[in-house]
């Protein structure tokens, strides 16, 4: 069998849904998205902590971020759904990073002149917050060999309508928004070959033996897109690697109060709520914890190790010390694609004609998602409507030169 369509989209993760929302919105004709998977958030989607911050070092970044958060903040305006699965939990974020009161105000300014709502607090205030975290700011020793003395942090980044969301729900309702705006977003499709003609991408095949033809190709295959490049002949630059990432979930008994979003480097941690409260999720912040490349991202352990969950407990356990060493302990792993060069993703032409990519997200493509679709949607059809971003796709450019950041971690 043989089709058309004007775009096609390789992923249908929240990256892909993303993308073929947006070209849908924008009006860029027939858009069909494919995907392996036999349903939604299958791949990296569903294991993502799908945190929604501002904070980064690059100002495009800031608003990247903080574009997609006003699309996850009014997720049934942006979505045109009247009863959307997802939308953001705005419980705050919370920086805790050992840091002085003069580094803090910096930053919140910068965020506030990108339009982030972002302020100074001190230990006082965070206890007022949220009481039952402990405002220690001394770096924590996880081995036990060196004493620890608690001592308050002198100020903290609050970011106090950032949140997190449900990825599932948010896949499954872009799918359906996709959908209803007249795209088509097809599971159990397996893209197998690439076609080409005089050095352009023209379409792809799929494991049934049938073929879409497209003016352009979207690369939006999360850990599996370096086979799909590969295929098209694309050869970029960049190292993006499949990254075996570790969440665990705990019990979060009601009478500890409200937590945040929380971004913890005297511990070496993240948390957020989960379960409408009823869990916490605790992931790393450390680079050491990204460094398991996985060959075949179809074969991978899918739960955490023993020895990550018992530190990460432990991180925990220092930050909330009234948290009983009890409770329900389950977990996840996934997979980041890391872009080892610089810890950004490389978005639009490939250098192949025909095939655009959106590829090696680092840990940070749930949050941007919204924007990134918003950035290949207006460079595809020349228009800009509500919820867009203004930052250039350029910056993510394939031929750039590699962005300069001070860790290359999920806090890049």
């Amino acid at each position: 069998m043989k089709r058309t369509a004007d775009v096609v989209v390789v992923g249908s993760g929240i990256i892909g849904a993303s993308i073929a929302f947006q070209l849908t919105r924008h009006g860029a004709g027939s858009v069909v998205a494919l995907d392996k998977g036999l349903g939604p958030a299958e791949g990296s989607t569903g294991a993502s902590s799908s945190i929604c911050r501002c904070r980064y070092t690059h100002p495009e970044v800031v608003r990247l971020a903080f574009h997609g958060q006003e699309a996850y903040g009014n997720w049934a305006e942006f979505t045109g759904l009247d009863q959307p699965r997802s939308g953001l939990h705005r419980v705050g974020v919370l920086w805790m990073m050992g840091e002085s009161e003069q580094t803090v105000d910096a930053d919140a300014r910068k965020l506030a002149g990108e339009g982030v709502k972002a302020e100074s607090v001190g230990a006082e205030q965070v206890i007022d917050l949220f009481p039952s975290l402990s405002t220690c700011a001394v770096p924590f020793d996880l081995t036990g060999e060196v004493e620890h003395e608690c001592a308050p942090g002198e100020a903290f980044l609050y970011e106090s309508l950032g949140g997190y969301v449900d990825p599932v729900g948010a896949n499954q309702d872009l799918i359906e928004a996709t959908r209803r705006g007249g795209g088509s977003v097809e599971f159990d499709s397996r893209v197998t070959g690439v076609m080409r003609e005089n050095g352009r991408v023209t379409g792809v095949t799929l494991s049934d033996e049938s073929e879409i033809s497209a003016g352009l190709v979207v690369n939006a295959a999360g850990p599996w897109c370096n086979q799909l490049n590969a295929m098209a002949g694309a050869e970029l630059r960049w190292t993006l690697t499949p990254t075996r990432i570790q969440t665990v979930y705990r019990s979060w008994p009601s009478d500890l109060g409200p937590i945040p979003v929380g971004a913890d480097a005297t511990t070496g941690i993240y948390f957020r709520p989960e379960t409408g409260g009823q869990q916490v999720l605790i992931g790393s912040v450390l680079a050491e914890d990204e460094e398991e490349i996985v060959d075949d991202p179809d074969d991978f352990k899918r739960v955490p190790d023993a020895g990550f969950t018992e530190i990460k407990l432990a991180a925990f356990h220092h930050r909330v010390p009234g948290l009983e060493a009890r409770g329900g302990v389950s977990g996840v792993a996934g997979l980041y694609t890391i872009n080892r060069e610089d810890v950004h993703p490389v978005v639009g032409p490939s250098g192949v004609d025909g095939l655009w990519v959106a590829n090696g997200f680092s840990g940070h493509g749930f949050k941007l998602a919204p924007s990134i679709g918003s950035m290949m949607a207006q460079a595809v059809t020349g228009t800009s409507i509500e919820f867009d971003t203004d930052v250039p796709m350029g910056f993510l450019a394939v031929d750039r030169q590699p962005i300069d950041v001070a860790v290359k971690n999920v806090l890049a």
